[in-house]
């Protein structure tokens, strides 16, 4: 356990981020992946039934004191976790004998090309676990949590305020308008390869389901395109077309299932919310050596605009915002020009406690300048590169 501790760039939904080793092992400890139909990667049927004690302050593998079932025979030993299958030799664990009693090698990535099964150092075979199939969200949450959760286990230090958060609020906004820049690369792609109206609805409801049940989400959207919930459509029967939804620890008010429910009744007042999306003017023109101040903008306007006259009061609470900082913002931009200032001074849509918190802490949340959606955005941005 006792390596330096390991990052590696991982490809995201806006762009690269940085995740930490240690992440994974986090991801083992806490079981938080799925525990149904464990396979090796021989095809050997896994069952987890005690994961092991973390090893953080010894040499030798992450997780000791493990057992574990394959194809109904339990062994107890030792658990080694990395990225990839091939760390388990670049870090010379096969002739290690503190690794001898491993008895499962966890990787993240699956195994590139064919490669000469692990063995331990007296020769006996290692099975491997390859973990990603069998995570109920994307990585981006997994690192954004544990780097929410560093975070907010600091104490607010106005002397030591992490390297993590802007140093300023130039900074924040420097950093914000990268995550911005990302975003509208990822629409202008989305508008280059469909229509707007399909864009619209495809991204909202990925947007809806939140990053765990993204994918199962954008299946439905395009099974059942806007055309189809604007004759009617059954929420129900669109919720079990899916059989791929990943719902543990997801809160009632945010089931995927009420969320279509929601969709259903924005379309049936709304049928025409995308184009009345285009009609809004979310572009604001200002001085780039003072950036203007958010009581100075018309921010309230337009977002009581967004939720009554776009969305119907369909949707409340922080969704609504990020509905439109993550979806719909990123789609007007790409088709009607920048709208950044709009972007960075909307109200926040969902995001931690711990990043209001620091941005008052650190200087960047204000009378003058209060929290907003481009603060949450650098800090996020801060977090995932560090």
């Amino acid at each position: 356990m006792q390596e330096d501790e390991k990052v590696q760039e991982v490809p995201g939904l806006y762009g690269t981020f940085a995740m930490e080793e240690r992440m994974i092992q986090q991801i083992w400890k806490k079981n938080s992946f799925l525990p149904k139909n464990l396979k090796t990667i021989d095809d050997i049927h896994l069952q987890i039934l005690k994961p092991g004690k973390w090893n953080l302050a010894e040499e030798g593998p992450d997780f000791k004191d493990a057992s574990i079932s394959l194809d109904g025979k339990v062994i107890h030993g030792d658990i080694e976790i990395h990225f990839e299958e091939k760390d388990w030799w670049a870090h010379g664990h096969e002739q290690d004998p503190a690794y001898k009693k491993v008895i499962l090698h966890v990787i993240l990535f699956p195994p590139k090309g064919k490669k000469a099964a692990l063995k331990k150092g007296e020769g006996n075979p290692l099975p491997t676990f390859f973990l990603l199939p069998y995570l109920p969200c994307g990585l981006e949450e997994y690192a954004e949590n544990l780097a929410i959760e560093k975070l907010s286990g600091i104490k607010p230090d106005l002397a030591e305020i992490p390297t993590s958060l802007p140093s300023d609020w130039k900074q924040a906004r420097n950093w914000a308008r990268e995550r911005w820049l990302a975003k509208c690369k990822y629409a202008k792609a989305r508008l280059h390869s469909t229509d707007w109206e399909r864009a619209c609805h495809q991204w909202f409801l990925e947007v809806l389901g939140y990053r765990r049940n993204r994918v199962p989400m954008a299946r439905i959207a395009q099974r059942f395109p806007l055309q189809i919930w604007q004759k009617g459509i059954n929420p129900f029967e669109a919720f079990q077309t899916e059989k791929d939804w990943k719902l543990r620890g997801v809160r009632p008010a945010n089931h995927p299932q009420k969320r279509l429910e929601q969709y259903a009744q924005l379309i049936k007042k709304r049928p025409d919310w995308p184009e009345r999306l285009q009609r809004m003017n979310l572009s604001m023109v200002h001085d780039g050596a003072n950036a203007p101040l958010r009581k100075d903008l018309p921010i309230k306007e337009l977002e009581s605009e967004w939720a009554q006259q776009i969305l119907g009061d369909t949707f409340g609470g922080t969704r609504i915002n990020t509905l439109m900082v993550d979806a719909a913002m990123p789609l007007w931009s790409a088709k009607h020009g920048d709208a950044f200032t709009t972007w960075f001074h909307w109200s926040v849509g969902d995001v931690p406690t711990a990043h209001r918190k620091w941005a008052k802490v650190a200087g960047l949340s204000t009378r003058k300048q209060p929290f907003s959606n481009g603060i949450a955005q650098a800090i996020l941005h801060g977090l995932l590169l560090e």
